[in-house]
């Protein structure tokens, strides 16, 4: 019997083929512009999540991957074990994680128990057909954009975590830091330092067309 959750799944799954095949490929989202609207299910709750129900707060959406070196939960290296402990800082200062993977290989199940077994600070939300990924052109996990919390929700910053490290062991140890500063200058209501930098990670395992 084909449940509730996997029944909306193949129906958005569907539903974003179609998009795509009757608009062609997205345009990337651009910094300065409003960010690219998006509703999309938390794999652990069911219960959809808008970017707009977070109009008055600075957003992070970073992409996601429960099996790339450089974005999982592990104690030797990666992102997630420094971004963990980060969200739950910044949620003090109005900021706000949001996680979308759009990896074709990572079934909805796969990442709702990745979600459970680390205790996840913030949702991960399920992107079928990488239609999200598409509007913002992400690249790779992770890849972070930076809304702001004006009215409008203007991404203000795409790229990395910091400057490039050289392998997923250097994650967090790199002297020039990107996404800090971003959210510092942000916050204060200043121009950031950094608006467009180059992503590290894993590509998005996006569905073949």
């Amino acid at each position: 019997m084909i449940s509730h959750r996997q029944s909306w799944f193949s129906f958005a799954a569907a539903l974003a083929a179609g998009l795509l095949f009757a608009h062609g490929t997205y345009a990337e989202a651009k910094v300065g512009h409003p960010a690219p609207q998006f509703s999309l299910t938390d794999v652990a709750t069911g219960e959809d999540v808008s970017l707009s129900d977070y109009k008055g707060k600075v957003v992070i959406v970073t992409w996601q991957s429960i099996n790339c070196p450089w974005d999982k939960m592990r104690p030797g290296g990666g992102y997630q074990r420094i971004l963990t402990p980060l969200a739950q800082e910044w949620k003090d200062n109005n900021v706000v994680f949001l996680a979308i993977n759009s990896n074709r290989n990572e079934s909805v199940e796969e990442v709702a128990s990745y979600v459970n077994e680390h205790n996840m600070p913030y949702p991960i939300l399920k992107d079928p057909g990488n239609v999200i990924a598409d509007a913002y052109g992400a690249k790779t996990t992770p890849h972070f954009f930076v809304v702001n919390s004006d009215d409008a929700q203007t991404l203000v910053y795409k790229g990395g975590f910091e400057k490039a490290p050289t392998s997923p062991e250097q994650c967090g140890h790199v002297d020039e830091a990107y996404l800090a500063p971003v959210v510092t200058a942000v916050l204060a209501g200043e121009e950031p330092p950094y608006t467009e930098t180059a992503s590290k990670g894993c590509s998005v395992k996006r569905v073949k067309k």
